[in-house]
């Protein structure tokens, strides 16, 4: 796995030429590489190239329902956010290790969720790096076991995960936990503990109820604990000739419950997503412009919204704070 950052990304990113781009990393002697004619890096120049300042959070991909492309949204995600300079930490907490296997981890040389929660493993310990900026806690089958400890030792729901999880905010600008679809204890511990639930949905009658059943449970969540859980909705493998599609896209932008949930862009069906984890990269890994590259950079921007103050001066061409937020929104 070998994601890139190109310079005309970089452009895009910061709303300057690409000249100005290759200027600045020949200037701060930034390390770079060419590859198929485009000059690209990765996340430690990226991170001194950009100066992104984030607002620590921790996000948890789930649904009740299977199928969604829950786990590849939050995979390229990730790789996504730390070619903007980020330093992310994947947290894999379904049993069949799926986001372990795309960071190709393995999860038996070390401890996982269950481990730490059963037997008082450091949580430190149990994180393996990916690349640079980039760890990940894996999972592996014992992780099923996860509610039946939660429920045996104790743990409070509000408690379990919040604070081990506030300690890493110290440590990585963003936390990315990928959940099983499925409610129960541990779900809900981490719900509980997220800065914010991204549910994503695709356009099928199934997924469609899973939806309603994980806002169902957010909504007792919210009333049990008396907290407000931030959620947001992903449209997700949306096919612009499928008259499904259109429907479901319809249906949540009229419905008065997720109608102001649901992110403003939708993610199209791609199967680069389910060939690239295959072939045991991201589709960042290609310089070509593609459709699913779009659309985990635009999801990127819409979740991370950087203060973008530093390169901006450093472009000295908009000083203007509102036209600098432009950057980083729909």
């Amino acid at each position: 796995m070998d994601p890139k950052m190109t310079v005309r990304d970089a452009a895009s990113l910061l709303g300057v030429t690409e000249r100005w781009v290759n200027k600045q990393l020949k200037s701060l002697a930034l390390p770079t590489t060419r590859f198929q004619g485009r000059l690209f890096f990765e996340h430690a120049t990226a991170k001194s190239l950009f100066q992104f300042h984030f607002k620590a959070q921790v996000l948890v991909f789930h649904i009740v329902k299977g199928g969604t492309g829950k786990t590849s949204l939050a995979f390229e995600f990730s790789i996504r956010a730390h070619l903007h300079g980020a330093r992310v930490l994947c947290i894999d907490m379904d049993q069949q290790g799926n986001l372990s296997q795309a960071c190709q981890v393995d999860a038996e040389r070390s401890p996982v969720m269950v481990d730490i929660l059963a037997e008082n493993y450091s949580l430190k310990h149990a994180i393996q790096s990916v690349q640079e900026g980039l760890d990940i806690l894996p999972s592996r089958i014992e992780n099923s076991m996860l509610d039946e400890v939660i429920r045996l030792r104790g743990f409070h729901l509000d408690e379990v995960y919040a604070k081990p999880l506030n300690d890493l905010r110290k440590e990585y600008d963003l936390i990315v936990i990928d959940c099983p679809p499925s409610l129960g204890q541990s779900v809900a511990g981490l719900t509980l503990a997220a800065d914010r639930v991204l549910v994503p949905v695709v356009p099928e009658k199934f997924a469609i109820s899973g939806l309603e059943l994980t806002h169902q449970a957010i909504r007792e969540l919210e009333s049990k604990y008396q907290k407000s859980i931030p959620f947001e909705v992903i449209l997700n493998k949306f096919d612009a000739r499928s008259k499904v599609s259109k429907q479901s896209l319809n249906w949540l932008q009229e419905s008065p419950v997720y109608r102001n949930r649901l992110l403003p862009n939708y993610i199209r069906y791609s199967e680069e997503f389910i060939q690239s984890i295959a072939q045991g990269r991201s589709v960042f890994d290609t310089t070509k412009n593609t459709h699913a590259k779009q659309d985990i950079d635009w999801l990127t921007r819409h979740l991370l919204r950087p203060n973008a103050s530093k390169p901006a001066e450093a472009v000295g061409a908009k000083s203007d704070l509102a036209a600098l937020e432009t950057l980083f929104v729909e």
